[in-house]
């Protein structure tokens, strides 16, 4: 087993990235942030100070020409994912994407096949796999505590209140981006079952004076597995109570749930009545499973190993799922996957 660190190279210097590049660089003993790359001018000179990297570029392929380098981290924004996912595969390098690996099935199968054709292992950024409650969830079914899956939810509701500009989120991010998780999720949590029919709803109420520009910052979706379990996701831009993020599978044998809005289970008992402090960032309530997620991906690329983490492959179905959202809200109506 090779004893030295493996040298990663992080692509895209943003809120999510310089969380990765920070992950890497002081949270693994057994990786070395060695560049970082960033099109943005002085986004990755400035993370590389902060940081104490001493290699920074502006353009991708200057950061692939790098010396050693065993490894990449795309953490550009969703649109750039398949090229440089591609690029990166190209180069000979084993990558970590962040989801969503692809917008279109067509750059899906793009990715999976240049990887598979490199040769070089590819993980993607689902990190809720990594949680500890959602890890332990899926044990307890795996051990057929739950009995057989028939009614499965998984949800997200995003911290509030909501600043973002509308005009600067991308169309359908609540499937692609957001949602997204829960369909792996739901997908992970549903051995061996698969999806055949969705049905989603989305709205903006959050934002209603966007609507007519279709933003969406609400969404309910119905999905039917061949096993004969549904499955309900939902999401929201704005739960003025903080980052909410839910799972369950209730089964003939029992139920599993998993996650929690609270940060601890402290409670306060005051003259105000009964309250607890809840999680207000991902970065902050998914810590562990951020750093779990890249450890076990350096791990496996130190040892030359297949990543047991979320697969291109697990990336492109979930991708289907969010795709056939967006048919269902555009159409109103059912839609069947093949």
């Amino acid at each position: 087993m090779p004893t030295k660190p493996v040298n990663v190279g992080l692509i895209g210097a943003g809120r999510i990235g310089s969380f990765h590049g920070e992950t890497v660089a002081r949270r693994l003993v057994d990786a070395e942030l060695v560049a970082i790359a960033d099109p943005a001018p002085g986004a990755a000179a400035g993370l590389a100070a902060k940081l104490g990297v001493e290699s920074s570029y502006t353009d991708v392929a200057d950061l692939l020409a790098h010396p050693d380098l065993d490894a990449v981290i795309i953490a550009t924004p969703a649109r750039f994912h398949t090229n440089i996912l591609v690029q990166a595969a190209e180069a000979g390098k084993a990558i970590f994407c962040e989801k969503p690996m692809a917008l279109t099935l067509e750059d899906a199968d793009r990715a999976i096949a240049a990887a598979r054709s490199a040769g070089v292992p590819l993980q993607v950024g689902f990190n809720r796999r990594w949680d500890q409650a959602f890890a332990e969830g899926r044990a307890a079914i795996d051990a057929g505590k739950a009995g057989t899956p028939q009614l499965l939810r998984s949800l997200t509701r995003d911290p509030g209140p909501f600043g973002a500009d509308p005009d600067r989120i991308p169309p359908w991010t609540i499937f692609y981006e957001t949602l997204i998780h829960d369909f792996d999720t739901l997908l992970w949590l549903n051995v061996g079952a698969r999806p055949v029919e969705v049905y989603a709803v989305a709205d903006a109420l959050v934002r209603p004076d966007f609507r007519d520009k279709g933003f969406l910052d609400t969404a309910v979706v119905t999905i039917r597995f061949d096993n004969g379990s549904v499955a309900v996701a939902e999401a929201n831009f704005s739960a003025l109570y903080g980052y909410d993020i839910r799972g369950e599978v209730f089964g003939s044998g029992g139920m599993v749930t998993m996650g929690d809005a609270r940060r601890s289970s402290m409670t306060l008992f005051d003259k105000n009545g009964v309250s607890s402090e809840t999680w207000r960032r991902d970065t902050d309530h998914f810590v562990h499973g951020y750093t779990a997620q890249l450890a076990s991906f350096v791990t496996a690329v130190r040892r030359g190993e297949i990543p047991e983490g979320p697969t291109g492959i697990d990336a492109r179905n979930a991708l289907n799922i969010a795709l056939a959202c967006i048919e269902s809200v555009s159409k109103k109506a059912a839609v069947a996957l093949i």
